[in-house]
């Protein structure tokens, strides 16, 4: 066998969201394994006139898979102070066995998970499957009360992804355009079949909330974390634009979520904290040296893997806990593409280059 190409259409529908979450908690136990490196922060490069590159790179021995993954886009913040994405060029990922060094895959597109191929957005699949991740190890077990803030294409990927990998009963959205979040109730409930309704307000949200999925495109916080109740598990996506600071398209950094909320926190995790540093997000590193949280509350994924972190005492508390996903999934997106890989073979998907995966060996 060649190289395997897959353009969007080959792998559309592939792999489900509960696949995705499992092969993404594999990257995350190698790295709870090893000794040594095996994903590197997400690098990215912007130009003043917008543009963005992102790229991440991982190894995940498990699944004898090392990528690399690159994409670009453009990037502006309303007057609102939302971000929006005005170009996205396709992104492009490349699979290595790590047993042979062979190139096996190039696959061009986003991922679509199956059964939910006409939800788009960038980068989706990816980040909501790292999202279940931190969010199930945290969450408390009799979870089932589910608060969605934002109403697009993360939102919807994050509620399929949880809904796919843990039991839940109930659904309560707010987004601040009444029709989107209508809309968002009636397609949702309508998927899963299970009650998913709109809410007037973000108190309503955060009332109700056992698990809080935050996903929206807000530079500006969009709760107010004393609403929240005990033992409200919360989890985050929105990151750092540190380069798009530097660059000046935008004035303030990205924070999506307030600082009480990282005070009333009983455990903040992080997916990577070496991509925090990089970062310097606003709800973290900012949080951290404004005095809002001390460095020894923040700790990483695979502290919650290898037990160094007892979540059964923070539940016996009824600790609100945090979880924040900081797009550093190099390692997972190695997993996944085996997946899609493995998927692609068996179902005959995609265009065999004939063309050997390895150099000649000199």
């Amino acid at each position: 066998m060649g190289i395997l190409i897959l353009r969007p259409d080959d792998h559309r529908g592939l792999m489900s969201f509960a696949e995705g979450a499992k092969l993404m908690q594999s990257g995350f136990e190698d790295i709870a394994r090893s000794q040594i490196r095996l994903s590197n922060p997400r690098t990215r490069t912007n130009t003043p006139q917008g543009f963005r590159m992102s790229v991440h790179q991982g190894v995940n021995p498990s699944q004898h898979a090392a990528c690399t993954a690159g994409r670009g886009d453009r990037v502006v913040v309303l007057p609102d102070g939302k971000q929006k994405y005005i170009g996205r060029g396709r992104p492009v990922f490349s699979l290595f066995d790590t047993d042979t060094a062979d190139l096996l895959m190039v696959m061009i597109g986003e991922p679509r998970a199956r059964g939910f191929e006409d939800i788009f957005c960038l980068a989706g699949y990816q980040t909501a499957c790292t999202a279940m991740v931190g969010t199930n190890l945290m969450a408390r077990p009799d979870a089932r009360r589910v608060g969605v803030l934002g109403a697009g294409g993360q939102a919807m990927m994050h509620l399929a992804a949880l809904y796919e990998t843990r039991p839940i009963s109930e659904v309560v959205v707010f987004s601040p355009t009444p029709a989107k979040r209508e809309s968002f109730a009636r397609d949702m409930q309508k998927r899963f079949g299970i009650p998913v309704r709109a809410a007037a307000t973000t108190e309503e949200v955060l009332e109700f909330a056992e698990i809080l999925l935050v996903c929206t495109n807000s530079n500006t916080p969009v709760l107010d974390g004393a609403m929240l109740q005990p033992g409200t598990h919360v989890t985050s996506i929105v990151h750092s634009n540190k380069e798009m600071l530097q660059s000046g398209v935008i004035q303030k950094m990205r924070q999506e979520i307030d600082d009480e909320t990282l005070r009333r926190a009983e455990l903040i995790v992080t997916a990577s904290w070496e991509q925090e540093e990089l970062d310097e997000p606003e709800v973290l590193i900012g949080a951290m040296r404004r005095g809002v949280v001390p460095r020894q509350k923040i700790r990483e994924i695979t502290d919650l893997i290898n037990g160094a972190v007892s979540i059964e005492e923070v539940h016996s508390k009824r600790g609100i806990t945090f979880f924040k996903n900081p797009g550093s999934w190099g390692i997972g997106i190695a997993s996944l593409l085996r997946g899609f890989y493995e998927h692609a073979r068996a179902a005959g998907k995609g265009i065999d280059l004939g063309v050997e995966g390895q150099e000649v060996l000199y």
